[in-house]
């Protein structure tokens, strides 16, 4: 369409996700933050932030989310070696790929009670990339091997697990992720996020795509 001298022109506007979805339509890319610094490296994120451009990424397949318990057997075995979020890391990955083959995901280890604030059993809070829908089933059943249930002779526990599909992506649903990511227990080290790497170099290229790096060098130099 023949565009007018001087007339404004509107800033190229893209989201990621489902078109039916109300996404709020943002100028790309962002190169330069409201303050007019530059926009900060992948590096310099916080985790919360992190997680949710993973959730951004997720989101344009069926992003299925999860919580998980451990089984309190595998919790004591877990947290006897001092390495739980690397073992269930590793649990995570390798049930999901014999159930449904390599999927991306994320999850934080929680352990205290939302309503309480008392220690618990400890459980994770993500989410994992789906194909097809139609592999809800057989990735809850991989997460609560991976977490210890129905698998080596224990069985499943009473509330175990709760599972649904990502609508909307909200700030919220970061606050709830780490809302106890600070809290001491002498049962977790201080890193509480658990990313799978495909998820995380993805994740990583999509922040670099809308903050532009060449742009944020041009402002660095500017200022």
């Amino acid at each position: 369409m023949h565009q007018a001298v001087n007339e404004p022109v509107e800033p190229l506007s893209v989201f990621y996700g489902k078109q039916e979805l109300p996404w709020q339509l943002t100028p790309f890319p962002i190169g330069v933050q409201d303050n007019g610094k530059p926009m900060p490296r992948w590096e310099d994120l916080s985790q919360w932030m992190k997680v949710m451009v993973a959730t951004m990424l997720g989101h344009q397949w069926d992003l299925l989310t999860f919580n998980i318990h451990l089984h309190p057997d595998l919790e004591v075995l877990l947290v006897a070696t001092g390495r739980l979020r690397e073992k269930l890391a590793e649990r995570v990955r390798k049930q999901l790929t014999m159930a449904v083959g390599k999927r991306e995901f994320f999850f934080v280890i929680e352990s205290f009670s939302k309503d309480t604030g008392q220690p618990v059993i400890v459980h994770m809070h993500g989410a994992v990339c789906a194909y097809d829908r139609g592999e809800a089933k057989e990735m809850e059943a991989a997460l609560l091997r991976a977490a210890g249930h129905n698998i080596g002779g224990r069985q499943q526990t009473l509330r175990a697990t709760s599972s649904r599909w990502f609508e909307l992506l909200r700030v919220a649903y970061g606050d709830y992720l780490f809302k106890f990511a600070r809290k001491f227990d002498p049962r977790l080290d201080e890193r509480r996020l658990v990313m799978s790497q495909p998820m995380t170099a993805a994740a990583r290229d999509l922040w670099i795509d809308i903050t532009r790096p060449e742009l944020r060098i041009a402002v660095t130099k500017v200022i």
